[in-house]
């Protein structure tokens, strides 16, 4: 297999580039303190394993409900891994499950936890752990705690007192998180630098064993499911039928933009047009790595 390495590298940095067209966070510069082929190694964590049970846990509070960013990325994680024999957990709280159920519940079980200190959230989490033995744990745009143990917007103001955190699910012998802000679950391993940096005023502080960033988290989802998809080369990738259907089902379930607070199909203020380009790109990165695996094995 060794004629397949420099056309899977270069789709990997390829996925990278589609999912973050707009720096308007100042992230771009945190991408050198990830492996450029991060979302490629992500992707081939979980291929070397076989297919047992995956917990995802999404869903951004915001005004007493979820953001449009994250749920339907999950939504997109989760029909890829069930195509490919997992089986999928959804872990979510109070304030986020109805949004979040609106999509992930027609792809395996909701757990919903309820709690609300962190003592009792790390006891919830640990039985959770226990009960359900996750192969692995993924989190696309689910806050973290702070190194004073806080769950902050990026403003650095708290969020909603029913907000649980579920750093302890990251205990998992394999853990991927998606961010574009640096106050989400598992940027632990760069908080230190966004900190410094001016970038993120309260990271998280919770590492995750590899992290995906995107200027939008739901089109990091897409990008780690892209990657799947080259490996597989099983049909798995959303389309933007797809993105428009789960966007729909979560703005009826009362979603909000996470950036304006209005209750409108956008997600960080982008259209579903612009959702749209970045799938097409990352359909141009399959059919482009196709072409070259061919090129390069002559």
């Amino acid at each position: 297999m060794r004629h397949y390495r420099e056309p899977l590298q270069k789709a990997a940095a390829d996925i990278a580039e589609a999912v973050f067209p707009f720096d308007y966070r100042g992230m771009r510069v945190a991408m050198r303190r990830v492996p450029a082929d991060a979302y490629l190694r992500a992707a081939r964590a979980l291929l070397k394993q076989d297919p047992g049970v995956a917990v995802l846990t999404t869903g951004f509070p915001v005004g007493g409900t979820a953001e449009t960013d994250g749920p339907p990325g999950a939504a997109a994680i989760g029909r890829a891994l069930q195509t490919l024999g997992w089986k999928v957990v959804t872990v979510v709280d109070p304030v986020t499950c109805p949004v979040v159920a609106a999509v992930l519940g027609q792809f395996g079980e909701i757990e919903q936890l309820d709690v609300s200190e962190k003592v009792d959230a790390k006891s919830a989490t640990a039985g959770l752990l226990k009960r359900v033995r996750p192969d692995v744990v993924i989190a696309i745009e689910r806050p973290g705690l702070t190194n004073d143990g806080r769950l902050t917007n990026l403003r650095g103001e708290d969020l909603d007192h029913r907000t649980v955190p579920l750093d302890g699910l990251f205990d998992a012998p394999l853990s991927i998180a998606i961010g574009d802000g640096g106050n989400e679950l598992g940027m632990g391993t760069i908080a230190g630098f966004l900190r410094d940096r001016g970038i993120s005023r309260t990271p998280c502080v919770t590492s995750a064993t590899h992290l995906l960033l995107a200027s939008v988290s739901n089109w990091g989802a897409y990008g780690l499911v892209t990657a799947l998809e080259i490996l597989t080369k099983q049909a798995l990738a959303a389309n933007h039928a797809d993105d428009h259907r789960w966007m729909m089902e979560i703005h009826e379930a009362g979603a909000v933009d996470g950036i304006t607070g209005r209750s409108e199909m956008t997600v960080d203020t982008f259209s579903e047009d612009r959702t749209g380009r970045v799938i097409a790109q990352l359909t141009t990165v399959r059919k482009s790595y196709t072409q070259d695996i061919e090129n390069y094995s002559v």
